[in-house]
């Protein structure tokens, strides 16, 4: 349609498909790398989202694969480019910001940042250190996407033609939402970490002093779901590939060593050195999440409840509090504008639809902890015409322009860069 983006930009969605990577190169884009894995993960994740099951619709997932192809070929292609351009400046802040914010969202999305690394499978600092360079890609390409297509504009005419043609295929604009979010999680009391950590010292005396199988008890007690059927064994791993607490201890001990309990964002681990190559090693843990008692729930409520007290349904003050106390957003408010209600989870839609423009919500709970919701504004749905919608109907024929411009431009990128793709 002509209101889409140019560039399909697919963040982290590898992390939220279980399968392994298939083998094999897709495409080659100058002196890059297209991997099949990669097309693949990021066609499903489009799948998803237009809710086509390619177990039931092959043909229809293969265009989508094909497209997804493309459009990755494109910004290759855009990159070759765009990274010779010396107008073009990123600093590594605005990057560690376009980083957060995406994360944000996701933890938005998926209820809590515990429910979020949950489903990632991996640590805050490896998401960040993984996909850092790819946001930078990102915005390198954006921002010589938009140097060369700031200065399109359309005439009156233009506009009234543009309706004429695309009159009945422009959508409803969809309802939007403006809210903000403090989220207080819950935090263990030295009741609850002791609870795991004694759990672990006994596993280990069981080991170190019965003989057991520390396999045998990973079996039967870690709470990592993908490495306990295994004994815990998580196989050769590289620097950087373990969260910060793990890796220190791990790469500190003798192989055939036993750690004490060691604290991470997932709870308690006992580790085994089981080998090392060089920077490699490998490992097995018991890990024991760290159960809330209900005096660490009442402890997150009494803190809501206080912010909850102190803002006297007043925007501005729950904007200062949530700066101070929100631990989710790290950068800011937690404010969304013109968020679509069809990206709101569920249980945030909810709340939202109970509560009046201007109104804060009581605590409610979610994933592992407390939020308070500001609602500051809502957009109904409508459809756009002429009479009542001219500057967005504008917006929407100026994008078409300028989306043709800049299609026109990769195309002369593409027919002067070495393309091959692949059959596989």
């Amino acid at each position: 349609m002509f209101f889409n983006r140019f560039f399909i930009v697919v963040f982290l969605v590898g992390m939220f498909f279980s399968q392994g990577k298939v083998d094999g190169v897709a495409a080659i884009v100058g002196n890059s790398v297209i991997l099949h894995s990669d097309v693949l993960q990021q066609s499903q994740f489009v799948a998803m989202e237009r809710r086509v099951d390619p177990s039931k619709n092959p043909y229809l997932f293969e265009q989508i694969y094909v497209s997804t192809l493309n459009n990755i070929i494109n910004q290759y292609a855009v990159l070759s480019v765009a990274e010779k351009d010396t107008n073009i400046i990123i600093s590594n802040d605005e990057v560690d910001r376009a980083l957060n914010q995406q994360i944000d969202d996701f933890i938005l999305k998926a209820g809590s940042e515990k429910l979020f690394l949950e489903m990632a499978g991996m640590s805050m600092r490896q998401i960040k250190a993984d996909y850092w360079q790819d946001i930078r890609d990102m915005m390198i390409v954006e921002r010589y996407q938009y140097s060369k297509i700031q200065n399109v504009d359309v005439s009156r005419v233009e506009v009234l033609h543009f309706f004429d043609s695309f009159k009945d295929s422009i959508p409803r604009h969809p309802e939007k939402y403006n809210f903000s979010i403090i989220e207080v999680p819950f935090s263990p009391g030295d009741a609850s970490m002791a609870k795991a950590f004694d759990f672990l010292n006994m596993l280990k005396d069981e080991v170190q002093t019965n003989g057991v199988s520390f396999d045998s008890l990973a079996q039967l007690y870690s709470h990592d779901p993908g490495s306990a059927p295994a004994g815990g064994r998580l196989g050769f791993t590289h620097r950087g590939a373990l969260v910060r607490e793990y890796e220190e201890v791990s790469y500190a001990m003798e192989v055939g060593e036993i750690s004490d309990p060691v604290k991470s964002d997932f709870g308690y681990h006992l580790i085994k050195l089981i080998d090392r190559r060089g920077e490699k090693i490998s490992t097995q843990h018991i890990l024991r999440t760290i159960e809330f008692s209900e005096d660490d729930r009442i402890n997150a409520y009494d803190a809501i409840y206080d912010i909850y007290t102190h803002t006297n349904n007043n925007s501005p003050a729950f904007d200062s509090l949530s700066n101070i106390f929100s631990t989710k957003y790290k950068n800011g408010s937690g404010k969304y504008s013109d968020f679509p209600a069809s990206h709101i989870p569920e249980y945030l839609f909810v709340a939202l639809k109970n509560m009046d423009v201007g109104e804060l919500s009581m605590p409610i709970e979610m994933g592992g902890g407390y939020f308070l919701v500001y609602y500051y504004d809502h957009q109904k749905e409508f459809v756009p015409d002429l009479d009542n919608s001219w500057g967005l109907i504008y917006e929407y024929a100026k994008q078409e322009k300028q989306n043709s411009t800049f299609s026109d431009l990769v195309k002369n990128i593409k027919a002067n860069i070495y393309i091959n793709i692949l059959n596989n």
